[in-house]
């Protein structure tokens, strides 16, 4: 050990377990779990678990579940093991967290309990003509809104996760760049809401915690890595390799919607030729003027939409492609602003894929297709709070 390494107090270490308990308890959820099973995720004394149970449980953070039971049942464990375990889970008002995921056209809001139930949501849209600045001031305005129509209390929340567009970089708290929103270059997003709200705030890329919330709740066929695109007001992916957000070393996030697929290709918003992004948003430049969403509207089995479907399919098979060289996710997921879109997409591109293989692909990641899910991106959001406070 480096002679300027500190020794690692007895306080350290009892804080250490005790929010490792915590995590544990948290995760298992509404079916709580039992002081024995902990024990043996652990590998702590019983008599340490105990301890930490009753200060968690004295200080509010925990609480016993009551369970209805079957008599004869009851009876028969009293005669094999005795007293049936407790099962103890977090307790929904120990905390609250506030998720945020806004982009050049809409902010929402969420506020969540400790137990990951939603007790607020609330959608606001945004005008072309808003400033970063005033982008932050909206969403202070809202925060505090949000806490007052709840009368949750200030003192009980953890903090703000964020989920905002473009580039983030996570380390700097700072949107690196979101051209769409003037004055959001570097844009020290997360100190300038601390400062407006009294309350610690967590930043992240949306398009990273819908991916992770998406990945933790969407569902079963999400494999345990999983590469996604979020088609809106343009295209953007993120990496998600068991349960961690992907970030570069320099703390940066993904921006495959950036990425060339030709080098002579048309202007994209960012400055650069032939982005990914400046492919798709040019075939339906008219929806996004109207602030909707890529596709919005468009009936999928209708003769007119197969052009435009096979060469979104045709571009984000390109995409993929380079994705799955870089990082082999087992599947991708495409959001959109439908299911039945999404679903086409994806099979389009399962198709292109399969007929124009090389000796780089010879494992087929599996491609779902999802409508974006407002309050899996809020509680997204909201995660980075209780991931940073339980870690």
């Amino acid at each position: 050990m480096a002679s300027s390494s500190k020794p690692l107090r007895v306080s350290d270490v009892r804080e250490r377990n005790e929010k490792l308990v915590l995590r544990i308890v948290h995760s298992a959820g509404l079916s709580g779990i039992s002081q024995s099973e902990v024990v043996q995720a652990t590998g702590l004394k019983a008599p340490t678990i105990f301890r930490i149970f009753s200060a968690l449980e004295e200080a509010g953070y925990i609480q016993a579940l009551e369970r209805d039971s079957n008599p004869q049942e009851e009876s028969a464990r009293q005669e094999r093991k005795g007293r049936r375990p407790v099962s103890y889970a977090v307790r929904q008002e120990a905390f609250y967290c506030v998720g945020i995921e806004f982009w050049v056209e809409r902010i929402s809001i969420g506020i969540f309990d400790f137990r990951g139930a939603s007790i607020y949501s609330h959608t606001s849209s945004l005008s072309r003509t808003e400033d970063a600045d005033r982008v932050s001031d909206l969403i202070a305005s809202l925060v505090n809104q949000a806490i007052g129509d709840t009368q949750v209390p200030r003192d009980r929340i953890l903090g703000v996760g964020i989920g905002a567009p473009g580039q983030v970089n996570v380390g700097k708290r700072l949107v690196a760049s979101y051209p769409r929103i003037p004055g959001m270059k570097n844009y020290p997003i997360a100190e300038i809401l601390e400062s407006k709200l009294g309350l610690p705030v967590l930043l992240h890329n949306n398009c990273s915690v819908i991916a992770q919330s998406e990945f933790r709740y969407g569902g079963p066929e999400v494999e345990a890595s999983m590469f996604m695109l979020l088609l809106r007001s343009g295209v953007n992916g993120a990496f998600v390799d068991s349960g961690r957000m992907f970030l570069s070393p320099r703390g940066t996030t993904v921006e495959m919607g950036h990425i060339s697929i030709d080098y002579d290709g048309p202007l994209c918003v960012c400055g650069a030729r032939g982005c990914l992004e400046a492919f798709i948003t040019s075939m339906d430049s008219e929806n996004l003027r109207r602030g909707n969403w890529l596709f919005e509207g468009l009936d999928p089995f209708s003769p007119s939409a197969d052009p435009i479907l096979t060469a979104a399919a045709a571009y984000i098979s390109s995409a993929i492609q380079t994705a799955s060289r870089l990082f082999r996710p087992s599947s991708f997921l495409i959001v959109a602003y439908s299911d039945e879109i999404a679903a086409e997409i994806a099979r389009r591109t399962t198709e292109k894929l399969s007929r124009e293989t090389s000796s780089f692909d010879e494992t087929k990641p599996l491609i779902l297709g999802r409508a974006y899910n407002q309050g899996l991106a809020l509680r997204g959001a909201a995660d980075l709070v209780i991931d940073a406070f339980l870690s």
